[in-house]
């Protein structure tokens, strides 16, 4: 992966000033320069969720497993007529489709890492050992999000079509722009409901735990999603972004789509058209939606993607890709 601006606060160089706003191109060796860096601050944010998270406490009987304004029919007459327990049991249900969206992302973001790996066919450098220490960090958090799921006394939500899809298709996407593009709206969508979580002091001491390892450990793992994608679209000409454009909102709807989980509902004594039909026109669709995709589609829009008119019709069902996509600025990724 390559990488655009400086990563860390901590050994990286100020940014000159660009006339034009637009990313600059960067060489291998800022990029061998990106992963030492990552290496170094990764020691610091490790982590055993077997001894940081109490798994054998009893969930608390009165938190609530997903924060209200995440459950998909909050917001509706449905919602306000149903009676506290059910809106507790589908709250649980749908943290489990989220969860097991989770580790789909993880899974996929780790073959796509092992691929790049293997492509480079530099194992003995920096970059390539970030890379293995992204995979290690993904799959500890994928073993936690499974764990996380046997709390709930759930089994994983079944999803075979989408299952079937990252199996067959995951690694052939095409490598580069459309490889950090996709790679970059499972990372921001993934990120966005951890943060989310660990924030809500409302919810199931289990889940604040596990999601606040999370953030804590791929900190610089979504830094570096940003830095590839930026350095991946700097100079692509218009038909290359006009591809990458509709593939990238076609995998944005399919993602929207599972966001909505019928089984849920039906599992929960729901009507599942009612419910779908419900949580489509909820007051808090958008702002649900601008939650998972809103950080993604802004970088995106900075960097010249969704900007034909197919693209912006398939993205459309975010709010956030009617607004004005800003500037990004070098240095704007570091925290």
């Amino acid at each position: 992966m390559t990488s655009n601006i400086g990563i860390d606060r901590v050994g990286a160089t100020d940014a000159a000033p660009d006339t034009d706003r637009r990313p600059r191109r960067r060489s291998i060796a800022d990029r061998e320069r990106a992963a030492q860096r990552f290496l170094i601050a990764t020691v610091d944010e490790r982590f055993d969720a077997d001894l940081d998270i109490d798994w054998s406490a009893t969930p608390s009987k009165t938190a609530a497993w997903l924060p209200e304004h995440l459950v998909s029919v909050s917001g509706t007459r449905l919602w306000e007529r149903m009676p506290a327990p059910k809106r507790a049991e589908l709250a649980r249900r749908e943290l489990v489709n989220l969860l097991t969206l989770c580790v789909f992302a993880n899974t996929s973001q780790s073959m796509l890492e092992f691929r790049r790996i293997g492509e480079d066919q530099t194992l003995a450098d920096d970059t390539a050992r970030w890379g293995f220490a992204t995979i290690n960090i993904r799959t500890t958090n994928t073993a936690m999000f499974g764990r996380l799921i046997t709390v709930t006394g759930l089994p994983p939500h079944p999803h075979p079509r989408l299952a079937w899809l990252l199996e067959r298709y995951t690694l052939l996407i095409p490598a580069g722009a459309m490889t950090a593009s996709i790679y970059l709206m499972a990372e921001s969508c993934t990120r966005a409901l951890v943060t989310t979580l660990a924030a809500d002091r409302s919810v199931q001491p289990h889940v604040r735990q596990v999601a606040a390892l999370h953030e804590r450990s791929t900190r610089r793992l979504s830094d570096f999603a940003r830095l590839d994608f930026e350095a991946s679209m700097d100079r692509k000409g218009p038909l290359r972004t006009f591809f990458y454009s509709v593939v990238s909102g076609l995998v944005l709807r399919m993602v929207a789509r599972t966001l909505i989980a019928p089984e849920a509902y039906r599992e929960t004594g729901l009507m599942v058209r009612r419910s779908q039909w419900a949580a489509r026109r909820s007051n808090r669709r958008g702002a649900r939606l601008d939650l998972f995709f809103a950080e993604y589609l802004d970088l995106a829009k900075a960097h010249g993607l969704f900007g034909d008119a197919l693209s912006r019709r398939l993205v459309r069902i975010v709010p956030a890709a009617s607004r004005r996509p800003e500037t990004v600025l070098p240095g704007s990724v570091d925290r």
